[in-house]
């Protein structure tokens, strides 16, 4: 059954958003949206008029949605990094918890954390730790619920957005081992994250992003700064004219290429490292011309925009890269927990969402239930009607055939079989044979050899004897001899053993009694 997936991203200018239609095999972009983010009122804090302009972003737009995904907006989260000894999940889960309440300088009950292992291997494991205060995290959700969005996942930014990757979003990723790095620049701040075969291996989210380069051209230019950056630094090219300019750029990217090559260096100093063969831009700085080149120069490697697959960047539109963020968490929800055990609302801010759609598919499965076991009970009804119907017409057949042949109607199978056998009468008890018509078969089958019977039992269907004879071969000869009876047509030896001294052989002879009615006289054999 399709689902739809909100992935929502509160950035500091602008409040994006994307719609995905997912069904167990595939997803494809339904809508996607912006909205900026008002200018500070009076007392107003930037996460109040970020949840406005998503607010007003939803309420413009009459999405429905069945889940969504969130981040926490800016550096509120903070990331730590872990390695352990061992790669046993059920000892991480037991060890954690001391090696982040180590890390950070708050107690764990003021915060919700989470971990996710990076790179698992025997006797180490690499883990990314995801930290957020609960006042921070309280403030987003109850935000969120006035505009309608109750998120079940709330992640840090830059680690998800390796589901790019994972969910094969992307058009030309690197081949296997090797990795690249996307970076996510947005207005205020930038999320780093290495990503190797669709996998997390490191990120980091940091302070810097498009607003303050330009404020810092602004000023090496002389130019007005409120003008320049409102505009997005517009006027400049991908190769400035004016050595003026092009110094300014230098200047002014330093800091980004600089937290960029600590990344870098930081990810190379981890167990996990492998060669990071190019640096991908997303968000609103992608587009800037000039951005890819300086930042090329200044890290030594290829870096270009970030180009998705062309039935989802077509869907986004031509500057498809700036939705990268709400794309990547939108496509986190279809992932799953298979993709990233990472989610910051654990403990008191899990998501009752997931409780209520377990009840209510649970309930369409009580219905569907319900409905198989109607049918199933309509089914066996009419079986019953249709058999006894069947019934009926053979009972009535019985009863014609026996009032044909015996003059009277029997509609019980086992009466009428018995009748029509010559039983269920009166003289049907008699036996067809009596015992001293045995004797007398028995007498006229016995070969003329020396024999004495000690013992002759006759019952109805049976027939036992015990004797002596001068020889062993006699009594082979006597059960030959019986054979060729109706009556004692599967007569068997019981065996012959020699009686103490005597030149004397006892045997036994069994035979099931087959004739009925006298036996057809014969010479004495």
């Amino acid at each position: 059954m399709a689902q739809r997936i909100l992935g929502l991203d509160l950035g500091s200018r602008q409040v994006k958003a994307v719609l995905l239609e997912t069904t167990l095999r595939g997803f494809s972009v339904a809508a996607s949206a912006e909205a900026p983010v008002p200018d500070p009122a009076e007392g107003q804090s930037l996460r109040e008029r970020q949840l406005a302009a998503a607010r007003e972003l939803l309420a413009a737009r009459g999405w429905s949605f069945e889940g969504s995904v969130a981040t926490v907006p800016g550096v509120a989260a903070a990331s730590h990094f872990v390695t352990l000894p061992f790669s046993d999940v059920r000892r991480i889960e037991q060890t954690i918890q001391y090696e982040v309440e180590a890390a950070i300088p708050f107690d764990l009950d003021q915060v919700s954390w989470d971990w996710q292992a990076l790179d698992l291997q025997p006797g180490r494991s690499d883990l990314f730790i995801g930290v957020v205060r609960k006042e921070e995290m309280t403030t987003l959700l109850s935000g969120l619920a006035t505009a309608g969005v109750d998120p079940a996942v709330v992640v840090p930014a830059a680690p998800t957005l390796a589901a790019l990757w994972a969910a094969g979003a992307v058009a030309d990723p690197v081949a296997a081992p090797d990795a690249e790095l996307i970076a996510d620049v947005g207005w205020e701040r930038t999320h780093a994250c290495v990503v190797s075969e669709g996998r997390c291996l490191f990120a980091r989210t940091f302070a810097g992003g498009i607003a303050s380069l330009l404020r810092t051209v602004a000023r090496d230019l002389g130019l007005d700064g409120a003008a320049f950056v409102a505009s997005g630094g517009a006027g400049i090219g991908a190769a400035p004219a004016d050595p003026r300019a092009e110094a300014a750029l230098r200047r002014a990217l330093a800091p980004l290429a600089r937290e960029l090559r600590a990344t870098l260096r930081a990810f190379e100093a981890r167990p996990s490292r492998r060669p990071v063969r190019r640096v991908r831009l997303a968000g609103g700085a992608a587009a800037l011309p000039w951005l890819g080149e300086g930042l090329g120069r200044d890290l030594s490697l290829p870096v270009e925009p970030l180009r998705l697959a062309d039935a989802i960047a077509d869907r986004l539109g031509g500057d498809a890269a700036r939705f990268a963020l709400p794309l990547a968490l939108a496509l986190r929800g279809w992932l799953g927990p298979r993709f990233q055990r990472l989610n910051l609302r654990r403990g008191e801010f899990a998501s009752t969402r997931n409780f209520r759609d377990t009840r209510e598919k649970l309930t369409r499965f009580a219905v569907y239930g319900g409905l198989v076991l109607l049918l199933a009970l309509v089914s066996s009804g009419v079986k019953v009607v249709a058999l006894g119907r069947q019934e009926k017409l053979l009972d009535e057949s019985l009863c014609d055939v026996t009032q044909k042949v015996v003059g009277k109607c029997f509609d019980d199978f086992t009466v009428a079989e018995s009748v029509l056998r010559g039983r269920g009468t009166a003289g049907a008890s008699i036996p067809r044979v009596s015992a001293s018509g045995v004797l007398a078969e028995l007498a006229a089958r016995t070969p003329s050899v020396p024999l004495k019977f000690d013992l002759v039992e006759i019952t109805h269907d049976k027939l036992h004897l015990r004797g002596t004879t001068n020889a062993a071969e006699n009594v082979d000869r006597i059960v030959s001899s019986l054979r060729s009876s109706r009556c004692f047509a599967d007569a068997r030896s019981g065996g012959a053993r020699r009686r103490g001294a005597e030149a004397k052989f006892e045997f036994t002879i069994d035979a099931d009694v087959t004739c009925e009615g006298a036996p057809a006289p014969a010479e004495k054999g």
